[in-house]
């Protein structure tokens, strides 16, 4: 390992873990999040109807699951991606390592039959995973999106953000009039996010300057008042909570402002919090991208569902609540140890390699 990436590795070992500790918590959001597809993660009609403090319970927890996507890019957005070709091809082996993994476990268990195609199309994370596919982008326009960043005075950069949020807000998720951010399922919704944290992070403002309870109070009020519009729609309008309807469809989308809001906020409240260097927080939070890339994989995405599904049929209220939780944490804490293997093959066998092929690529342009 060059001298440069040992420094950035003490870098990230030392780096204080109040954001850290964020990105654990967003992850837990989406592994929340997935425990329930259907409905669009909004409680069904029956529910409203006969438990209506549960449903309203259920749709703010909906609600507040959803912010996590949007917190993940944000807090690439708030320290900055610095690609190189080793983290690249580091990011892009990691994907395959619990892509392929996943599905050899599956057919070495015979819960999945062996085929060429699958191997094929599980050897393309970007194809596996949607969030992968768009965060790859990201990172290989990330040093574009530094250079301007760089060379934008703040009026340029808050004028930019200003009209892309209006594009994004008002023409895209408010009017419906174009649909190139696919609700935040694509690198331009990702590239709006990074770029407004990295705002956050250089600029900020007096918005940014709240006492951390405010930010907290926020983030709480946003996603409460997602939910209550969702019961508005319900028990006002008489529609029903279900993702196929196009205002539901919005509100459970990343592009929501409501859910940008809320996710900035917590970003900022986080930003706050003095934690120093806590090294178990900050070992847990390296592993939580693998988190996803396991839990997410198509075929274990089914399994994981129908887990959830059958504890909530099976289990009382209360009971099946501490089994899910239950289960969340267990799976983040397997992956965690997992990916400690995934690490040590990277670090011993590939990273040398992928550090002399870097190396002799950049003595060759120079």
């Amino acid at each position: 390992m060059s001298t440069s990436s040992t420094t950035s590795a003490l870098a990230r070992a030392q780096r204080s873990s109040n954001i850290e500790l964020l990105r654990i918590v967003a992850m837990l959001f989406i592994m929340f999040l997935h425990l329930n597809r259907e409905n669009a993660g909004l409680p069904s009609a029956t529910v409203l109807g006969e438990q209506p403090i549960y449903a309203m319970l259920w749709s703010w927890i909906r609600m507040i699951n959803l912010t996590g996507v949007d917190i993940f890019v944000l807090i690439s957005g708030y320290f900055a991606i610095r690609p190189r070709v080793n983290s690249v091809v580091s990011l892009f082996f990691q994907g395959i390592f619990y892509s392929v993994g996943m599905y050899a476990f599956w057919v070495l268990t015979k819960q999945a039959d062996f085929s060429l195609g699958e191997l094929s199309m599980h050897l393309k994370p970007m194809k596996v995973y949607w969030f992968f596919g768009s965060y790859v982008w990201l990172v290989l326009l990330a040093p574009v999106l530094n250079r301007y960043v760089e060379s934008a005075t703040k009026r340029e950069f808050g004028l930019f953000l200003a009209v892309y949020y209006f594009f994004a807000c008002g023409m895209e998720w408010w009017m419906s009039a174009s649909s190139e951010l696919q609700r935040g399922y694509s690198v331009l919704a990702f590239i709006g996010l990074y770029l407004l944290a990295r705002y956050v992070r250089l600029h900020g403002g007096r918005w940014c300057e709240l006492a951390p309870r405010y930010d907290l109070l926020i983030f709480l009020g946003s996603t409460a008042l997602s939910a209550l519009l969702a019961l508005v729609l319900f028990w006002g309008m008489g529609r029903p909570l279900v993702g196929d309807d196009a205002l539901v469809d919005r509100l459970v989308s990343y592009t929501s402002p409501l859910c940008i809001v809320a996710s900035l906020s917590l970003l900022l409240f986080f930003s706050k919090i003095k934690l120093g260097h806590i090294r178990w927080i900050n070992w847990l939070a390296a592993s939580s991208f693998s988190v996803y890339l396991l839990h997410e994989e198509y075929l274990t995405r089914d399994h994981y569902g129908a887990l959830a599904n059958y504890i909530g049929d099976h289990y009382a209220k209360p009971v099946s609540l501490l089994l899910l939780m239950a289960l969340v944490l267990g799976v983040y804490l397997a992956t965690t140890l997992i990916d400690q293997v995934r690490k040590q093959v990277w670090k011993l066998l590939l990273a040398p390699v992928i550090g002399w092929i870097e190396s002799a690529l950049v003595g060759r342009l120079k």
